[in-house]
């Protein structure tokens, strides 16, 4: 049983995706994920985490070419497009140990394109509940929290775009879309509910 969570900006998809982990008895990906990634490939961990669901555009001409070998055949691509394989790496390795939660990264697409089993979940919340969730966790005010979250939103839903070909947050591309305005526990129990009748 592998749980992919993806979340909006400041909707408590970290959180939930921790809490339910510690429900079901079974291991959280969120930054393990990022210093997996960074063993795999090298690149430095400040590197990893500065990319984690983000991109700057459709395709990173940022002139930053590294030399990477891919299924056998080398090939010269982007550092983000790198960083991406050898994130997905890291979630398939992270998956094949057992049952877990993982949180973000693209991770429902990475699973579903080698067929491994995973139950999808997109988190949300109305957006007066996150920018309010944004101001308490960075200390900051709300026009600041409100441009936090529309840039972590947009690089997001880019990054979804690019790597998994669909749009991010639209509700047939996961097993279950949930509002976490009813309050973070029982979104908690409502997913371990789920996942136990899986």
């Amino acid at each position: 049983m592998i749980i992919t969570i993806s979340r909006e900006s400041g909707s408590g998809g970290s959180e939930i995706g921790h809490k339910l982990a510690d429900k079901l008895g079974v291991p959280c990906y969120d930054k393990t994920v990022t210093q997996l990634t960074a063993d795999i490939s090298g690149f430095a961990k400040e590197i990893i985490e500065h990319s984690a669901d983000k991109t700057p555009m459709p395709f990173d001409y940022s002139g930053y070419y590294y030399f990477y070998d891919t299924a056998g055949s080398e090939k010269w691509l982007p550092v983000y497009d790198q960083i991406y394989l050898a994130q997905s790496k890291a979630i398939r390795r992270l998956a094949a140990g057992g049952d877990c939660v993982i949180v973000g990264r693209c991770a429902s697409h990475v699973l579903a394109e080698r067929k491994i089993p995973n139950i999808s979940v997109f988190v949300h919340a109305p957006v007066e509940q996150r920018v309010e969730r944004i101001m308490e966790r960075h200390n900051l005010d709300e026009k600041s929290a409100i441009k936090y979250l529309r840039k972590n939103d947009k690089a997001r839903a880019a990054y979804y775009r690019k790597y998994a070909g669909a749009e991010w947050g639209r509700m047939q591309n996961y097993d279950m879309t949930i509002s976490s305005a009813v309050g973070i526990d029982k979104v908690v129990n409502i997913l371990a509910d789920f996942a136990r009748m899986k």
